[in-house]
C-alpha cells in the first residue's frame, strides 16, 4: 500500500515550525535553569501551584529532555487519515506483502523509537520504564505551557498515540504477548542481559547437543548455554534432564513464550524466535548439526561484529541465479548499497547466507529480528489453493530444472537461512557484515588431472595447473580470517541420515576451499558436495586433535 510510504515525513513537514519553536523553547528553558542552579539563586523555572507536590529541586536536564520527548510523540502523531491507512489489515501476498510489511516496520520503528525515548529513564545503569507521563503533566502543569497546549488535549493526544502503537504492534507482531506486555518490556530486558549461546534442539538432535557442547566447553568457553525447544513432543523431559546435567545449560520451552494461533512455529522456523527470546541480548545461534574447531566466544570480537552488532556467514558459492527483479519488488525505496552486493543481486547465486550460525545484538537490532520472525513464522508457508505465496514460496519454492537435476535429493524447501540478511534489509538496517573469511570443505583429497570441468575458464595469464585437489562431503567448512578452519555444518558423518550400524564418520584429513568467483562445486546424492581447487591444506596437528575429541565425544554420546 504505497500510499502509507512516509507518512511521518508528510506530518513533520507540515507541522515543522511549531516542532522548532518547541525545541527552541525547550532549550531555552534548559539553559536558563542551569544559569539558575550554577549562580545559586535556587529559582525555579516551573512555578508549581501550592496543591501540587513539593520538590526541593528538579533534575532539569531530565525535565526538558521528558518535554522534548512529549513533543516529539505529539508531532508524530498520524491523523485520523492516516492512523486508519496504517492500521489496516494487509491482505496482499507474495512480493507487495513483504514489502508492504517492511514498509508498516519502518513506520513502526520510528514511531517505537519515539515511545521508547519518552518512557525509558537513563539514570540508572540497567535503565527501567516510567510509566507515568499522564501523572507527570499533571504536576508539572508549566510544560503545557511551553508546548503551547493545554494539558486535556495533550493527554488525550498521548492516550491516541498509544492506542496507534499498541494496534500497530499488534498486527504486526501479535505472538509476543504471552511472555512480554508489550515491545518496550520485551527490548529494554535484554538491554543488560550478557552473552551466551542459543541451540534449538527436538529429540532427533539431543545426541548432536551431548557431543557439541561438551566439545565447546573443551575449547575454553564458558558462556551460559540455552537450548529452546517446542513442547514436550518436541523435546522430551528426558531430553531436556540429559542436557541439563551438562554445565551451564538450561532448556527453555518457546511455545510458552509464542503465541502462534492460526499457524504452526516448527523446525528451522523457530531459530529467529530462539535468538529473540533467549534471555542473552548478545546471542551466537549454533545450529544443532554445527560443531567449532575454535572457541565460539572469540565471534563476539570480530571486527564486523563490533562495528555492526550482526554477523552472518556465506554459504557455497554455487547455482548461478540473479534474484535482483525478485528484490526489486520487495525491498523498499531507495535499495541499499549493501543490498546490491549480495549474490542474488548480481546474479552470482541464489544462495548467500548459511545460517547455521548467527551473532547478533538483539537489543540492538531488536525490530529487525521481530520482522525476521514474522518471515518465519505466519508469512512462511504459502497455500496454492488459496492463491497465497509465501516467504519460503518465494526464496526457495521455484527450483530450476538444472537445480533439481543436479540435486536430486532436493524434495522441500531450504528454511529460513535468507531471512535474515532480507529481514533487515527490508526494516532499512544496513548494520549487519557477512564473515568474509574462505568457506570450503574437509576430508580425504583425492588428486587428479584437470578436465574441462574441473576448474573455470583460465585467463590468458594464467596458466592451467598439472594438478587439482578433489575433496567431497557433506559438510560446509567456514575458514577463519586467516584460513584456517573455525566451524562447520552438517555433522560428523558421511550421512547423518544413514540408518544405525550404516553411520560412519568422515576421515577427516586436508580441506580445500574456495577460489575466485566461480569455484567447483558438484552436487551429489545424499548431501554430499564435492569441491575442486587447486590448492589442498592439511589439517594441523592441533586441528585433528580437536575433531579426533569432537568424535569422541559423539561416540560417548552413542550419536553414531
Amino acid at each position: 500500500m504505497s500510499k502509507s510510504v512516509g507518512f511521518t515525513e508528510i506530518k513533520l513537514q507540515h507541522r515543522r515550525p511549531r516542532r522548532i519553536l518547541v525545541q527552541i523553547t525547550v532549550i531555552v528553558s534548559t539553559l536558563w535553569a542551569l544559569f539558575h542552579t550554577l549562580s545559586g539563586l535556587g529559582e525555579q523555572l516551573y512555578p508549581e501551584p501550592a496543591k501540587e507536590s513539593s520538590q526541593s529541586s528538579v533534575d532539569w536536564e531530565s525535565h526538558a529532555a521528558f518535554t522534548q520527548s512529549l513533543s516529539h510523540i505529539l508531532q508524530l502523531l498520524p491523523n485520523e487519515h492516516q492512523t486508519k491507512e496504517l492500521l489496516s489489515p494487509i491482505k496482499l501476498t507474495g512480493e507487495p506483502r513483504l514489502k508492504e510489511y517492511g514498509i508498516r516496520t519502518r513506520q513502526y520503528k520510528q514511531l517505537y523509537e519515539a515511545w521508547e525515548t519518552l518512557h525509558l529513564n537513563k539514570t540508572t545503569p540497567n535503565r527501567f520504564i516510567q510509566d507515568n507521563v499522564i501523572q507527570r503533566l499533571y504536576e508539572n502543569p508549566s510544560i503545557a505551557t511551553i508546548l503551547g497546549e493545554d494539558i486535556t488535549s495533550i493527554v488525550h493526544g498521548y492516550e491516541t498515540y498509544r492506542s496507534t502503537i499498541t494496534h500497530l504492534a499488534t498486527l504486526l507482531f501479535p505472538w509476543t504477548t504471552p511472555y512480554f506486555a508489550d515491545h518496550l518490556q520485551l527490548r529494554q530486558q535484554l538491554y543488560s542481559a550478557g552473552r551466551g549461546l542459543v541451540f534449538t534442539a527436538g529429540n532427533g538432535q539431543v545426541r548432536y547437543l551431548l557431543t557439541s557442547i561438551p566439545s565447546i566447553r573443551r575449547l575454553g568457553c564458558t558462556l551460559p548455554i540455552e537450548v529452546m525447544y517446542l513442547g514436550d513432543e518436541d523435546l522430551s523431559p528426558t531430553s531436556r534432564a540429559a542436557l541439563e546435567a551438562l554445565p551451564g545449560v538450561v532448556t527453555r520451552d518457546l511455545h510458552k513464550m509464542i503465541n502462534d494461533s492460526g499457524w504452526k512455529l516448527r523446525g528451522w522456523a523457530g531459530k529467529p524466535f530462539a535468538v529473540l527470546f533467549s534471555s542473552f541480548r548478545e546471542v551466537i545461534f549454533i545450529d544443532a548439526d554445527s560443531l567449532f574447531l575454535q572457541n565460539p566466544a572469540i565471534l563476539f570480537d570480530d571486527f564486523a561484529y563490533r562495528d555492526t552488532g550482526a554477523l552472518f556467514f556465506k554459504d557455497r558459492l554455487i547455482m548461478p541465479e540473479s534474484k535482483r527483479e525478485w528484490m526489486q519488488k520487495v525491498l523498499p525505496e531507495p535499495i541499499s548499497s549493501k543490498a546490491q552486493e549480495v549474490r542474488l543481486w548480481d546474479g552470482q547465486s541464489g544462495h548467500m547466507q548459511e545460517s547455521g550460525v548467527l551473532v547478533i545484538d538483539t537489543y540492538r537490532h531488536f525490530l529487525s529480528l521481530l520482522l525476521v520472525t514474522r518471515m518465519n513464522g505466519p508469512d512462511r508457508d504459502g497455500n496454492k489453493e488459496k492463491g497465497i505465496r509465501g516467504v519460503y514460496d518465494m526464496l526457495f519454492g521455484e527450483f530450476s530444472s538444472s537445480m533439481k537435476k543436479r540435486c536430486t535429493g532436493l524434495t522441500k524447501k531450504i528454511g529460513d537461512k535468507e531471512t535474515f540478511w532480507l529481514g533487515w534489509e527490508l526494516v532499512g538496517d544496513t548494520d549487519y557484515a557477512f564473515h568474509n573469511g574462505s568457506v570450503g570443505t574437509m576430508g580425504v583429497a583425492h588428486a587428479h588431472a584437470p578436465d574441462s570441468n574441473s576448474l573455470p575458464s583460465p585467463s590468458p595469464d594464467s596458466s592451467v595447473p598439472s594438478k587439482v585437489y578433489t575433496v567431497c562431503a557433506p559438510q560446509l567448512l567456514h575458514l577463519d580470517r586467516m584460513g584456517r578452519p573455525l566451524w562447520f555444518n552438517g555433522w560428523l558423518l558421511e550421512n547423518k541420515f544413514a540408518e544405525a550400524g550404516k553411520r560412519r564418520p568422515v576421515k577427516f584429513e586436508t580441506f580445500v576451499r574456495e577460489e575466485g568467483r566461480e569455484p567447483n562445486w558438484e552436487l551429489k546424492e545424499g548431501n554430499v558436495c564435492c569441491l575442486t581447487s587447486k590448492k589442498m591444506f592439511s589439517l594441523s596437528q592441533e586441528e585433528s586433535d580437536i575433531l579426533d575429541m569432537i568424535i569422541a565425544a559423539g561416540r560417548r554420546a552413542e550419536a553414531f
